[in-house]
């Protein structure tokens, strides 16, 4: 994986959440304004709820603040399935991924 591309691991949580966000500052200070749309990986997470979701969102925030998009992939079924509940694949995923099945 190269710099702009970050994995997550499988807590995506509360339990996780402050080791996620302390791995998400040091990636986000690490990118360049210049340089290609960031990717987060989430295949790997097993364990999802609103903490992961807020962590998703101030991550996309950061980014677009610095006028970067981002770029989430492999995303676990139960992933998509509580972001488009909560009606964010549109704005996490895309319009494409969030109606692909």
């Amino acid at each position: 994986m190269n710099a702009t591309a970050l994995q997550l691991d499988a807590d995506l949580a509360i339990t996780g959440a402050a080791a996620t966000r302390t791995r998400l500052l040091a990636w986000l200070q690490s990118l360049s304004a210049d340089g290609p749309t960031p990717v987060l990986d989430l295949s790997a997470v097993e364990v999802f709820d609103s903490a992961g979701v807020q962590l998703l969102l101030a991550t996309r925030h950061s980014l677009a603040a610095r006028g970067l998009g981002l770029q989430l992939t492999g995303l676990p079924g139960h992933v998509r399935g509580s972001l488009q509940t909560l009606g964010l694949a549109p704005l996490l995923v895309g319009e494409v991924e969030a109606t692909a099945s």
